[in-house]
């Protein structure tokens, strides 16, 4: 190859690599400067929806251990004893359960809750709670505030820890949990997160999309945080649902069998597994996850409380 050839593609080369080194980052800043990826609909956006349903619903801020925490409550009008509240993964916002919410199955026998988790949606977003200690604390501190009776807890992938930390705190309060997908052993949590400390140095950090940013710093700690529970487990003795996929790849299946290894003094183990199917199962197979949710409550209404 000539001198001058070599020069033009040695300048073509630099070029080419340039650009795949810049595009990811420019389409990350456009991402994050446009808005894109907030993952939360609007409250006029929620009514909407809520609105040909015909339930009671109510958006309200409550301020929990310092924070704004945005829930939604629905019922079918008068005020129930008993409430299930839903916890979203990691990211996420309270708007991923709105088909529960509306669901009659369940209302007939709970008013059902969610909210937007610390640093998602408009519980002040972009603030992270990176302690799942403390995601646990503002989920008991909400269940003292709405003032039920009896509650059942349903999380999804992060959402299923958050639960589990604060059943372990005050597992007199909780009639039943569900664990749906969850994260919740730390031996099939990643042993090294370089990889998300690299993403959450200053530059990089500016420039994620802002809920992926939040899910990073909540993440981090989440194998420390789970190992600090191993020994609490025999708290829980309520009954438990755990249900997932059999091809998660985000949150592999083996927690499943971690959980029930764990559950020892559980009043029972309700397990679910969906064959072939991924971490969507919230989404894809909502009607059968209600069921499981139905039974769930049933079951302390029939004999099966603790």
């Amino acid at each position: 190859m000539s001198p001058h050839r070599k020069r033009k593609f040695r300048r073509w080369s630099y070029r080419i690599l340039l650009l795949i080194i810049l595009l990811p980052l420019v389409t990350l800043a456009i991402v994050r400067y446009a808005g894109w990826m907030r993952m939360r609909k609007t409250d006029r956006e929620i009514n909407a929806f809520l609105g040909p349903h015909h339930v009671t619903s109510l958006i309200d801020t409550v301020k929990l251990r310092g924070r704004d925490i945005v829930c939604l409550r629905t019922s079918l009008g008068e005020k129930k004893e008993k409430a299930l509240i839903l916890v979203h993964g990691s990211p996420g916002s309270l708007d991923v359960f709105l088909d529960y919410m509306v669901d009659t199955s369940l209302l007939n026998r709970v008013d059902v809750v969610t909210f937007d988790r610390p640093g998602f949606g408009n519980s002040g977003f972009g603030i992270s709670e990176p302690l799942l200690l403390h995601q646990g604390e503002i989920l008991d501190d909400l269940m003292d505030s709405l003032g039920y009776r009896h509650y059942f807890l349903a999380g999804h992938s992060y959402g299923a820890p958050v639960l589990l930390e604060a059943a372990i705190r005050r597992p007199g309060k909780v009639s039943g949990l569900c664990l749906i997908a969850g994260s919740i052993s730390p031996e099939l949590e990643p042993k090294s997160t370089g990889w998300r400390k690299w993403i959450d140095l200053p530059l990089l950090r500016d420039l994620l999309p802002v809920s992926m940013r939040v899910s990073n710093e909540e993440l981090m700690s989440l194998r420390q945080d789970l190992t600090l529970l191993e020994d609490d487990w025999d708290r829980l003795t309520m009954p438990v649902s755990v249900i997932h996929g059999t091809k998660d790849v985000l949150v592999p299946y083996e927690n499943l069998a971690y959980a029930t290894e764990k559950l020892t003094e559980a009043d029972t183990v309700f397990i679910k597994v969906f064959e072939v199917e991924s971490h969507f199962i919230l989404w894809t197979h909502k009607k059968q996850i209600v069921d499981e949710l139905v039974k769930l409550i049933d079951h302390r209404n029939t004999g099966g409380d603790h």
